[in-house]
């Protein structure tokens, strides 16, 4: 509709400055009357444009190629990553678990107790799963966006999988209660292979659940464009050619009152 608006505004200024430039020659001839003393108080012609109605032709012409626009659907990301993290939690927990109690490290039972009740008490395994879980999601609440392709719509898997080990490291493996099963060269062994065997556990579970994933938003719009033209609407079928009806009124204007630099702005339209 832009070439449209072009048109109608250029209609209208050429009104309003034929009517303006009519003025300006009227206070001439005023500024003419005045020298002569006996023509001073001469009635001046002036111009008025009453309401007017124009009828303008135009038609609307359909384009072969379409716009498209897309954003990333965040609120079923965040149905995604919250379903992830809950996943995560549990495959944490059970690789960790399972390379601890399979381990052969000479440590006293009290200092794998916990991992013993983890996987024995269905309660407490509730209780720390939650927990983790909280964490894990808690992880993506500030900076969601870098976890998803804004060009793709597709995960960023390794965003997501560092994320999910940094919880792990620190709420897990870092409890400073598993500091004594921890200590020394086997402990470190141990704890280094127990946080590899979590992050691969929890590589292959991110990358499986977001083999069919994308939470991007396509929007597509067809291209419209104008014509006005007499030549461009000679080309088209009736029923393609709409009329705009446009109704307007100057404003009139004391011409005593101008001034001959006055910009055509002044003259406004209701």
């Amino acid at each position: 509709m832009a070439q449209l608006s072009s048109v109608i505004g250029s209609i209208l200024r050429d009104i309003i400055s034929a009517q303006h430039e009519a003025n300006l020659y009227s206070l001439s001839l005023s500024e003419n009357y005045g020298k002569d003393g006996k023509v001073r108080d001469f009635q001046l012609p002036g111009v008025f444009i009453s309401d007017m109605e124009l009828d303008l032709k135009y038609g609307v012409i359909s384009s072969n190629e379409n716009q498209e626009q897309f954003n990333i659907k965040f609120n079923k990301f965040r149905k995604f990553v919250r379903t992830l993290c809950d996943e995560a939690a549990k495959t944490a927990i059970t690789s960790v678990v399972s390379t601890v109690l399979d381990s052969d490290i000479e440590r006293d039972e009290e200092d794998k107790v916990f991992f013993q009740r983890l996987k024995k008490e269905a309660d407490l395994s509730r209780e720390f799963h939650k927990f983790l879980f909280l964490n894990m999601r808690n992880s993506f609440v500030s900076n969601l966006h870098e976890a998803v392709d804004t060009k793709t719509g597709e995960v960023n898997v390794d965003v997501v999988v560092k994320r999910l080990m940094e919880t792990v490291t620190k709420k897990f493996l870092g409890d400073s209660d598993l500091y004594r099963l921890f200590e020394g060269k086997k402990g470190k062994e141990l704890r280094e292979q127990a946080e590899s065997n979590a992050r691969t556990a929890i590589d292959g579970l991110v990358r499986k659940s977001s083999e069919d994933s994308n939470f991007k938003r396509i929007k597509v719009f067809p291209q419209l464009d104008v014509a006005v033209t007499a030549d461009e609407l000679s080309k088209m079928p009736e029923d393609a050619i709409h009329s705009f009806r446009l109704k307007f009124s100057p404003t009139t204007c004391n011409i005593t009152e101008l001034e001959e630099d006055e910009d055509l702005a002044d003259f406004n339209m209701k």
